[in-house]
C-alpha cells in the first residue's frame, strides 16, 4: 500500500503517542500548525527515550506493512531511528531524533514551545512555529536556502519577537537574527512564493 508522507504522519502519531511522548518536528510543524503540507521525503519526530524494535513494529503495524525496514544509530548522545515506508512515489523515512542539536526538549525553553494541536482528526504535540524557526536557524551546518524559502512563505505567521526571545534564552539569539534578517530581506524583495509551490 503507498501512502503521501501526510498520511504517513496521520497513522503513525497515534499508534507511537499511544505508548510514547512524540513531538512533531521538521517541515511536519507547518502541516500540522497551518494545514501546510510541503513536499517532504521524511517525517521527523521526537521522543526521548525509545526502543528501536518497538517502534519498528508500531510504524509497521501503523501502515500495515509486513516487512520494517528501519536502522538506529547514535550521534553524540543524540539516538537516531529511520524507518522507511513505500510512498506513492519512493520512500518517505519515518525519522525519530532522541534530541534537538540545542538539547532535550524536555530540558530547554523548547518544552515551552510544545503546542497540542488537531489536524484533520488527530490530536499532536508539536513544535511551535517559533521553535522551529530558532531550530532552522541554528542548524549545525547552517541555515539552508529551503529553509529560508519556507519561512518566506509563512513569514506572517511567525511571531518573531517571541522566536527572538527564545533564541535569547537558549543562547543563540545572534545566529537566529541572521536568519530572520535572511528572511525579511527576501520577503522585502517580494521573492514570495504561493503556498502551492513545490518547495522541497
Amino acid at each position: 500500500m503507498a501512502f503521501s508522507w501526510a498520511e504517513v504522519l496521520k497513522r503513525v502519531y497515534p499508534a507511537l503517542s499511544a505508548r510514547y511522548d512524540v513531538v512533531v518536528g521538521g517541515s511536519q510543524v507547518f502541516y500540522v500548525n497551518l494545514g501546510l503540507a510541503l513536499p517532504s521525503k521524511d517525517v521527523d519526530l521526537f521522543i526521548e527515550e525509545f526502543n528501536p524494535l518497538e517502534l519498528s513494529r508500531l510504524v509497521a503495524e501503523a501502515l500495515g506493512l509486513l516487512e520494517e525496514r528501519f536502522e538506529f544509530f547514535r550521534r553524540g548522545d543524540n539516538q537516531i531511528f529511520h524507518f522507511f515506508a513505500k510512498v506513492e512515489r519512493g520512500v518517505v523515512a519515518v525519522e525519530v531524533m532522541s534530541r534537538t542539536h540545542l538539547g532535550k526538549i524536555s530540558e530547554t525553553p523548547l518544552f515551552e514551545e510544545v503546542r497540542h494541536v488537531e489536524r484533520e482528526g488527530v490530536f499532536y504535540w508539536t513544535l511551535s512555529l517559533e521553535a522551529y524557526a530558532v531550530l532552522q536557524a541554528t542548524r549545525p551546518d547552517g541555515p539552508r536556502d529551503v529553509d529560508l524559502a519556507r519561512f518566506v512563505l509563512v513569514f506572517d505567521e511567525v511571531d518573531w519577537g517571541r522566536a527572538g526571545r527564545l533564541a535569547e534564552r537558549l543562547g543563540v539569539g545572534n545566529r537566529f537574527n541572521m536568519f530572520r534578517d535572511l528572511v525579511r530581506v527576501r520577503v522585502r524583495g517580494g521573492v514570495r512564493q504561493d503556498r502551492g509551490s513545490t518547495l522541497s
